[in-house]
């Protein structure tokens, strides 16, 4: 997965793809696109996530032995949480500092892998995650209503015909639209959920390809979403909004599974 910037520097925003037979396809997900290039200082609770060495999505760090991100984001077959490290308190892909092995991957049981449906994992790491520009990030009760704006971060794709990941954090405020108005225009493409909402951007602003995982900040610093998926290969279209995991409705699983394994 890699990034190209567009117009303006995109935003890690992470998103499935789905191929023609409206499977995902997990090797390519959302970035952020229409944002600018943040220090993570701006976003302290921003985390990076690796498989195998490889990056797979963002990720938030909801307290020092925990990280909040995309179910999706989690290869599911023979899943293997030594796999995985987290990385906080960087700005750039590149800096391999602060690492933190996964101890545990939890996912609702009522995840569902193909309608992308509470679409949540927390991950119980083996060390905290401590140091220079690592804090955490509240939760959000309330889900944002309609016409309020969220900032979303990451190393997404700022291009969505892009190739390669941006080295640095991008980062974008975006508006949340109405329940009614995401389903209509995902309509015949995949349902939206209880457990999601739409949001976009004047002005070819979204989350893209790789931005997966990362948080949707509102103006009060509270985590109110995790980016999840959108229309393949269309990243900042009017027709085709960024779509993320409500926290506020996955909000008694996650506060559950962090008193038993956070603390």
């Amino acid at each position: 997965m890699r990034i190209t910037l567009l117009l303006h520097c995109l935003l890690l925003f992470g998103y499935a793809l789905t191929s023609s037979s409206n499977e995902m396809n997990l090797k390519r997900i959302r970035r952020v696109v229409g944002g600018q290039r943040i220090e993570v200082k701006l976003q302290p609770h921003m985390v990076n996530i690796r498989r195998r060495g490889d990056f797979q999505c963002g990720g938030s760090l909801v307290t020092p032995n925990c990280v909040l991100t995309a179910a999706h984001c989690m290869q599911e077959e023979q899943l293997k949480p030594s796999d995985y490290v987290v990385r906080g308190g960087v700005s750039y892909l590149r800096d391999l500092d602060n690492a933190r092995y996964v101890k545990r991957i939890l996912l609702p049981s009522s995840y569902n892998r193909t309608t992308l449906d509470n679409d949540v994992a927390l991950l119980q790491l083996q060390n905290p995650l401590q140091g220079l520009h690592i804090s955490t990030v509240g939760l959000a009760r309330q889900a944002p209503l309609p016409g309020s704006f969220v900032r979303i971060s990451g190393w997404g794709l700022t291009d969505e015909r892009a190739h390669q990941l941006p080295n640095q954090l991008h980062s974008v405020w975006v508006q949340v639209m109405s329940q009614q108005r995401c389903q209509q225009l995902y309509q015949g493409y995949r349902n939206i959920t209880a457990s999601m909402y739409c949001a976009s951007g004047v002005g070819q602003k979204d989350a893209c390809d790789a931005d997966s995982g990362g948080p949707a900040v509102n103006g009060d610093g509270q985590l109110v979403g995790i980016v999840s998926w959108g229309k393949a290969n269309r990243c900042a279209h009017k027709d085709s909004p960024g779509v993320y995991t409500s926290v506020a409705q996955l909000y008694d699983w996650i506060v559950n599974n962090m008193d038993r394994y956070c603390y």
